[in-house]
This record gives structure tokens, sequence and C-alpha cells, in this order.
């Protein structure tokens, strides 16, 4: 029912605004349709309200024109009558937009966002970000972060199972980042001096793409990564092979330039992981 009425919003919206070539980035999340639903149901009624406010500007500008016979009418809209319809269409909009959307805000965050997933299903990752890259860090054998044992990928690249819950927990290196997967519609700042958390569930599999959503300095736009969903034995194997030094780089010929160039990799970071309550 859910993805219904999903696909219902998404049919309007697309309807009204007539642009059936500008799709959103897909949602291969399991509660990326909450965002959306919030989006789509703002804008379907801010596009009814104000298709009526541009209609009634033609009536009445055609009406009240000047012309022979008929001189323009001037008002002041100071009347009672005025003030009276003008508070009520400002609660009206209130009510319909503002409470609405955060009341549908409110549930989505108590029921999803808000409720963190526990128990050994859960895959935990730590994520540094700097100037300018992503730096990303699985626990070890031992499962504790901040050990020697844990497993950090090559800058900007994250692997995780399909339909397994992701807890990413992020404190920047420098100034402030924002971590946006759009394809998941999930995003968190990464604010200096502060741990910061989200959580996520792939819904298929694939590659994302991982973007900083929070201006941090001139090269702002090289802070590109690459999240791939996969099986979870195809997972496994990959931090399997991290192990293997040789294996470590291959994935970065797609790049023109060295990804490294200029960015000086932090050592020794991680931190103890946070639960959340």
């Amino acid at each position: 029912m859910k993805q219904y009425f999903s696909k219902i919003n998404q049919v309007i919206t697309k309807a009204v605004w007539g642009i059936w070539f500008l799709d959103p980035p897909k949602d291969v999340s399991l509660d990326g349709y909450r965002i959306d639903n919030t989006i789509q149901y703002t804008d379907t009624v801010i596009t009814f309200y104000f298709s009526v406010v541009v209609l009634a500007l033609v009536y009445f500008i055609f009406k009240y024109r000047s012309r022979p016979g008929h001189n323009a009418q001037y008002d002041r809209g100071d009347s009672k009558k005025n003030l009276i319809a003008t508070v009520a269409m400002g609660l009206l909009v209130f009510f319909s937009i503002d409470v609405v959307i955060e009341a549908m805000s409110f549930k989505d965050l108590k029921e999803a966002f808000w409720k963190f997933p526990k128990g050994s299903d859960v895959v935990r990752i730590e994520v540094m970000p700097q100037q300018y890259a992503w730096n990303v860090r699985y626990p070890g054998p031992d499962g504790e972060f901040a050990t020697e044992d844990d497993i950090v990928p090559p800058l900007n690249l994250m692997h995780i199972p399909v339909n397994k819950p992701v807890v990413i927990q992020i404190a920047p290196w420098d100034v402030i980042h924002s971590f946006y997967i759009p394809n998941f519609r999930v995003k968190v700042d990464a604010t200096p001096g502060m741990i910061n958390a989200m959580w996520f569930q792939a819904t298929e599999t694939g590659e994302f793409e991982i973007a900083c959503a929070e201006l941090c300095g001139n090269s702002h736009y090289r802070m590109k990564g690459y999240l791939t969903v996969e099986s979870e034995s195809e997972y496994n194997a990959w931090l399997t092979s991290l192990a293997e030094e040789e294996d470590e780089w291959e994935e970065w010929d797609e790049w023109d330039e060295d990804p490294l160039e200029e960015v000086t990799i932090p050592e020794d970071w991680g931190w103890p992981w946070k639960e959340i309550r």
C-alpha cells in the first residue's frame, strides 16, 4: 500500500509539472519512499495553491481592467473583509502544508530514521571526511573499532551488503562536510567536535554515488565517493581482499588523475563505537 501511494504521488507530481524527463535518482533503500512522499506532497499542494493564485490574478486583472466606459478600481486591501480573507488563506496554507509535512516528518523519524537497528546483523561503518576525500573504516575480526585489525579500504570506496541495515557514524578530520547518498535519500552532517550517525538499508545491488552536500573548500567538487551494494558473499570477499595490498588500488583506474594527489591521508584515525540508545 505504501509503495502504491508513493507511485500515485510520483504520477501526480510529474503530471502537474509536466517534466517526465526529470526523474529523481532511483530509490534503492528501505525507507527512501518516506522522503519522496513528503517532497511530493509538498510539491503537489504548493503547485495547487500557486495555480489558484495565478488564475485569480489573471481573472481580477481582466475583470477590473481599465476600458472604455469603466475606470480601473483601486483597493488598498485593508478592509475587514480583506483582512479576514487574508488570515483565512494564511491559516489554510499553514495547516495544509506546514502542519501536515511536520506530522509526516516526525512520524517517519520515529518509525524509521531515529529507530536505529541493533544486533549482530547490523553492518557498522565509520566515516571520516577530509579535504577532499572520504575515509572509511570497518571493524576487523575482533568486532571493535580503533584497533589494529580494523579494515580501511582505499579512499572514497565503500561496500555494503544488500538487505542488511547499515549504521554510519561520522566525524570530520577538518571542516564541516555532509555525507549524502541520493539513491538512498539519506544525508548526515559531519560536524567538527561531534560524532553523528544515520542508518539505511539497500534493497537492490549496484553502484551509487556518494556526494558531499556541504561546501567544504575550493576543491569541494572532488569529494565524490563510490558505494557498491552487493551480495553478502561478495561483500565478505571484498573485505577479505583488502588484506592483500596488491589489490587495494585497482579500482582507481577510472580516475584521470591520481586520487591521492594533494590529499594527505590521516594516520591512526577512528574512534570507539558509540552505541545509540
